[in-house]
C-alpha cells in the first residue's frame, strides 16, 4: 500500500497544517507501507530543527518555491502558481494505479486539481479539509460570490468533493457545510485537529524561563494569543477592551501576542495612548520545541474568528491553549464549533465580535480570582486528556487510510469527534 500526502508545507516548516501532517506522519507504522509527501520547497514558519520527528519511512518531493512565503496577496499569488504547476508535473508522475492520495487544502482549490490526477491514475482521494475556499476568500472581501469565476470555482471545487473517496473534516460545522453542497454523508467524516496533550504538560508561571526572559511580571495576569493573527482572526474586540480596562484604571493586566500574522505587524501603531501600548507586548513565532513555554507564559489564552468564517476554518489554537492547561476566552460565533467545546470543556467563556463590555467584566473577574483560573485550567486539560487525545485521533486516521485503501469505505459512517 502506498500513500501519497499533499500539502504546501512540511517538516520542518511549523505553520498548522505542517504540524499536523508532521504529526500524522511521525506516529503511523511506516513498516509495511510506503509514505510520499508532496511539498513545496518554500517555508511559511521555518523551524529550529531541535524538535525531530520520526520520519524515517517517509519521502518527501519538494516542489520548487518562492524561499519564504509571503502573506502579501501577490508573492501568495506566484507562490500558489509554482505549486500547481509543478504538482501537474510531480503528481503525474508519482501518482500510481491502486495509491490512496491525502489531499490538504493549501494552497486552495489543489483539490481540483489532485481529483483530476486521481481520477485518470485509478488512484483513491482522501481530502482533508483544513479550510474551504473560495468561500474563505470571498468572505473576507477578495471577490464576489455571485462572481462567474467564483461560482465556477465552487463547482469544481464540489466535484472534486463529491468524486472523492472520502472527506475529512474537523468540525461538526465544517460537516454541515460540505454536505450542504450535495456530498453523501457516506463520504464525510469528522476528524478533529489536535495538539500533543503530553509535550504540553502544564508549566507553572513562576517555573517558565520565558516569562522571566520576556520581562513579564509574575504579579500581573497575561493575556496571551498564540499563532497567526491574520486576516480571519478579530483583534479589535480584545483591543478595545484592553484600551477601556487601562483607561479605567485596572493595572493587573497586560496583553501579550506571540506569532505573527497581517494584523500583528498593525498592533505596535494601534495605540498611541499613553499606559495602554506599554501594556501590550508582542514577541514572534517560538520554535515548537518551545511550545509548552510559550503557552504557558500568559495566565489566560485567547483566541478569534471572524463569525462569517464559522464552518469555513476551525482555530487549531484552542487544541494547544487546553492542552496547557490556561482558561480559554474565544471571540467569534457563540454557537460555532470553538465555542461548543468551551461550553462542554467548562474551560472558559465566548464572547461575539463587538462585545467589549462582556469581555472586559469576563477579564476583570479572571484578573481578581486565581482559583477560577486555576479551575477553568485543569478543566481544559482534562477536557484534552479525555476527548481530544492526539494518539486517538491520529488511530482514527490510521484506520481510515487503511479503510480507503482497502475499499471498505463504502458502509462507514460519518462519525462525531466529541
Amino acid at each position: 500500500m502506498r500513500y501519497i500526502f499533499i500539502n504546501r508545507f512540511f517538516y520542518p516548516d511549523q505553520s498548522a497544517t505542517a504540524a499536523m501532517l508532521t504529526d500524522l506522519l511521525g506516529e503511523l507504522d511506516t513498516t509495511a507501507r510506503e509514505f510520499v509527501v508532496i511539498a513545496s520547497a518554500s517555508m511559511h514558519t521555518p523551524g529550529d530543527g531541535q524538535q525531530n520527528p520520526d520520519l524515517e519511512g517517509v519521502r518527501v518531493i519538494r516542489i520548487p518555491g518562492l524561499k519564504k512565503a509571503s502573506s502579501s496577496v501577490i508573492p501568495r499569488l506566484v507562490d500558489f502558481a509554482l505549486f500547481y504547476v509543478g504538482l501537474l508535473f510531480v503528481g503525474g508522475f508519482t501518482i500510481k494505479r491502486g495509491d490512496t492520495v491525502v489531499c490538504l487544502t493549501d494552497p486552495p482549490m489543489v483539490s481540483v486539481l489532485v481529483q483530476a490526477l486521481t481520477q485518470a491514475k485509478g488512484a483513491r482521494l482522501i481530502n482533508w479539509l483544513q479550510d474551504i475556499y473560495p468561500e474563505t476568500a470571498t468572505a473576507l472581501g477578495f471577490g464576489h460570490p455571485r462572481n462567474p469565476l467564483v461560482r465556477l470555482m465552487k463547482a469544481l471545487r464540489d466535484r472534486s468533493w463529491k468524486r472523492a473517496d472520502m472527506n475529512v473534516c474537523i468540525g461538526e460545522v465544517m460537516k454541515s457545510r460540505v454536505a450542504s453542497h450535495g456530498v453523501p454523508g457516506s463520504r464525510i467524516r469528522v476528524v478533529p485537529n489536535w495538539a500533543d496533550e503530553v509535550a504540553l504538560a502544564p508549566l507553572p508561571v513562576a517555573h517558565n524561563p520565558l516569562r522571566q526572559e520576556w520581562g513579564l511580571p509574575e504579579n500581573r495576569v497575561i493575556v496571551g494569543y498564540s499563532g497567526n493573527l491574520g486576516r480571519a482572526h478579530d483583534a479589535d474586540t480584545m483591543l478595545d477592551a484592553a484600551r477601556q480596562l487601562v483607561t479605567a484604571g485596572e493595572d493587573r493586566l497586560h496583553f501579550l501576542f506571540v506569532g505573527g500574522g497581517v494584523k500583528l505587524g498593525l498592533l505596535p501603531d494601534a495605540d498611541t495612548q499613553a499606559g495602554v501600548a506599554s501594556r501590550i507586548h508582542t514577541r514572534g513565532y517560538r520554535p515548537r520545541s518551545e511550545l509548552r513555554e510559550s503557552l504557558s507564559v500568559a495566565d489566560i489564552q485567547w483566541l478569534s474568528l471572524e463569525p462569517e468564517l464559522e464552518g469555513l476554518i476551525v482555530p487549531s489554537k484552542f487544541y494547544g491553549a487546553i492542552a496547557a492547561g490556561r482558561p480559554v476566552i474565544f471571540i467569534g460565533d457563540t454557537q460555532g464549533e470553538i465555542a461548543r467545546l468551551i461550553a462542554q470543556a467548562e474551560c472558559g467563556r465566548s464572547f461575539a465580535k463587538g462585545d467589549v463590555q462582556g469581555l472586559a467584566d469576563y477579564l476583570l473577574t479572571l484578573a481578581g480570582d486565581a482559583s477560577l483560573r486555576e479551575r477553568l485550567g485543569a478543566n481544559g486539560r482534562r477536557f484534552s486528556e479525555t476527548h481530544l487525545s492526539r494518539l486517538v485521533r491520529i488511530a482514527e486516521w490510521d484506520t481510515l487510510l487503511r479503510e480507503i485503501a482497502h475499499g471498505d469505505a463504502s458502509g462507514m459512517h460519518s462519525q462525531a469527534a466529541v
